[in-house]
């Protein structure tokens, strides 16, 4: 029998610990951007910093080891005992509620406290940010606690097995680490205002249907296909560490599979090129890029022959230092089918070069193409029948391919994350327009959309999921054809590659600020699922990381257990077993079969993957913490004295567009 009076106050708790942490992601608080429309104006994230990386790890692994170690108090014993006594006030049976609260093993909340320990000490900020860091590690665990409370009841009213109840608890566990972590970063950086492009966006219920459907039936299957009923997992602290890492993969690459198999049930049609193509625009910002630039256009004249329509190519020169003015022209002249021209640029950015040539844009469909990528000549001839078939279509994207041949071991890295992450993912969130970025190497657009929404955001790292998303929210929706392809030039080394994924990082964590739905509003799967995880996962993964570390040391550790390094490898292996077959698959069908024999190094690749993650926390700006009563002092952004628009933003502060 409930108890109601426990009940009542549980409630009442439980509801202030829910508006602390939701309060944050609205985002009501915050205004060190100080830019205007689509310009976004913040200082420069802190230059590279590997001590700072060291140290962080450094802190995890010895906040692990203490953590693990420390037997008076036994932090998860102390855990458990605040579950059963926060749940027997509810449900007064002890002895129930024990049996239940028994299996819990709280690795995530104490991960938390590891990851908020490493990035309160490491990070660049003032000793009150610091403090305000630390204090979301207690927020971590009091919604653990109330999460596991609600679970315990739950379970014992509706006679749940004790097998299951741990993998549930692992999935809350998972989903609070990934809102505390949101709220933890909207709080401490300095961030790009939220959207204001408004959402006219209409006609998303059936997407929103799908989306919740599958998610709901792929949360379902792991919880009942992960264990074997009646056998506690917390028993067993390798099997634990396993369940723990399996957990997202299974999650994600469910989603995957599930949405495929609704594309491939639904047999969607190609669209067909046709005869007469209308004329389309190809821009390029180019800085320094005279070793590419030639094949760039090449490539583009190759595509332009067979699309067998005009194609005028603009090439933005960013105030290039070397020959790659003389080179593009030379090469334009020499041209087949293109008609081409180069333009000046000012050196300000990337997003300020590609606003500057598409203000000299006449086609209605314009493509964006990096000149350091290339293009397959089919791809202009499989792109433009989109448009035509559909007027909601907005965006298409395309196949990406690493360049070849292959000449370092980043190339063959590279090409097994595009066979991972790229081909799948992209064709099952087309199902519901849920696909949070068509990338800058291939991006194909209707030019009066991209005027629409002031072009590029200038300022911004990630300005092409800023792109995407914002004419999502005017209601064009993104596809993806298999039949268009374009390939990527990849760094050439580790450090380089660290470059390059720490700028990802923090463009993402950018867009997430930028479109967060408490903030910004949402308007499909696109905002409240795909990029709400998509921006929250390069948040979570350093806190994930602690929670490796801690569950795989404790598993070594536990005095109760005897197991080998091999039994916890092969249970590793198991966990990443869905997209180890799904890159072995693709690799073989792309005939880079001898690629995939140097998996082994993928490890090593990810782990710089990871740590350029973690670096692209520690490196953004803090917010000072304001104390009320006391005037803030507000400093003006480095770059603030810029004059960053090239087009004119259409969407601005109501006060500054009276």
């Amino acid at each position: 029998m409930l108890r109601l009076p426990g009940l009542l106050i549980f409630l009442l708790d439980l509801a202030v610990l829910v508006g602390i942490i939701l309060h944050a992601l609205r985002r009501r608080f915050d205004d060190t951007d100080r830019g205007v429309g689509n310009v976004v104006v913040l200082p420069k994230p802190h230059p590279p910093s590997l001590w700072r990386v060291a140290c962080f790890v450094g802190v995890c692994v010895l906040g692990s080891i203490g953590l693990i170690g420390l037997r008076t108090p036994d932090l998860s014993k102390v855990y458990r005992a605040v579950v059963a006594y926060s749940t027997t006030r509810i449900l007064p049976e002890p002895a129930i509620v024990d049996s239940y609260v028994s299996h819990l093993r709280p690795v995530i909340p104490l991960s938390f406290l590891a990851f908020a320990m490493a990035l309160a000490l490491c990070v660049h900020a003032t000793p009150g940010r610091r403090l305000m860091i630390l204090l979301h590690a207690p927020l971590a665990i009091a919604a653990s606690v109330a999460a596991d409370t609600v679970l315990s009841v739950v379970g014992i009213e509706t006679g749940l097995s004790l097998g299951r109840f741990p993998l549930i608890s692992i999935l809350l566990h998972y989903l609070i680490a990934y809102v505390l972590a949101m709220r933890l970063a909207l709080t401490t950086y300095k961030l790009p205002r939220p959207t204001q492009v408004p959402i006219r966006r209409t006609g998303d219920f059936f997407d929103t249907a799908i989306m919740g459907t599958v998610l709901v039936v792929v949360v379902v299957f792991v919880a009942i296909g992960g264990r074997r009923p009646g056998a506690p997992l917390a028993n067993d602290p390798v099997e634990y560490t396993f369940v723990l890492i399996a957990v997202p993969v299974y999650l994600k690459f469910g989603i995957y599979v599930v949405l495929c198999l609704l594309r491939l049930c639904g047999g969607q049609k190609l669209p067909q090129p046709g005869e007469n193509p209308p004329p389309i625009d190809v821009i390029g910002p180019a800085f320094n890029e005279e070793t590419n630039i030639v094949r760039w256009v090449e490539c583009i004249d190759a595509a332009a022959v067979v699309y067998g329509g005009p194609v005028h190519l603009i090439l933005c020169d960013d105030g290039s230092q070397d020959d790659t003015r003389r080179l593009a022209e030379e090469a334009m002249a020499r041209a087949v089918a293109v008609r081409g021209e180069v333009i000046a640029g000012t050196h300000v950015g990337k997003a300020t070069a590609l606003n500057l040539a598409l203000t000299h844009c006449t086609a209605d469909y314009v493509i964006r193409h990096d000149t350091d990528c290339e293009v397959h000549p089919d791809s202009f001839r499989y792109t433009v029948p989109w448009f035509e078939s559909d007027p909601r279509i907005g965006l298409v994207g395309a196949f990406m391919f690493v360049k070849r041949p292959f000449t370092t071991w980043v190339d063959r890295m590279r090409s097994m994350e595009l066979a991972a992450g790229f081909g799948l993912p992209r064709l099952a969130y087309a199902v519901v327009d849920a696909q949070p970025c068509v990338p800058g190497n291939y991006t194909a657009v209707r030019r009066e959309a991209a005027l629409e929404i002031g072009g590029w955001p200038e300022g911004m790292l990630g300005e092409d999921i800023d792109f995407t998303c914002s004419l999502a929210r005017l209601g064009y929706r993104a596809v993806y054809d298999r039949r268009i392809w374009a390939y990527e030039d990849v760094p050439e080394n580790a450090a380089q590659l660290r470059l390059q994924r720490r700028r990802w990082s923090q463009g993402s964590i950018y867009n997430f600020a930028r479109f967060v739905p408490m903030a910004s509003g949402s308007a499909g799967p696109r905002f409240w699922f795909a990029e709400f995880f998509k921006g929250a996962r390069r948040l979570v993964q350093p806190m994930q990381f602690a929670a490796y570390l801690f569950a795989i040391q404790g598993a070594f550790f536990d005095t109760g257990l005897r197991r080998n390094l091999m039994h916890l490898l092969a249970f590793l292996i198991i966990a990443k077993l869905p997209m180890l077959i799904l890159v072995m698959c693709s690799m073989f069908y792309r005939g880079l079969w001898r690629s995939f024999l140097w998996w082994p190094l993928f490890l090593g690749f990810m782990m710089i993957k990871r740590l350029a993650n973690i670096e692209a926390l520690l490196l953004l700006q803090t917010r000072p913490v304001e104390v009320p009563g006391l005037r803030p002092v507000r400093r003006t952004a480095p770059d603030a004295d810029i004059t960053w628009p090239v087009l004119r933003p259409r969407y601005l502060p109501e006060t500054e567009a009276s």
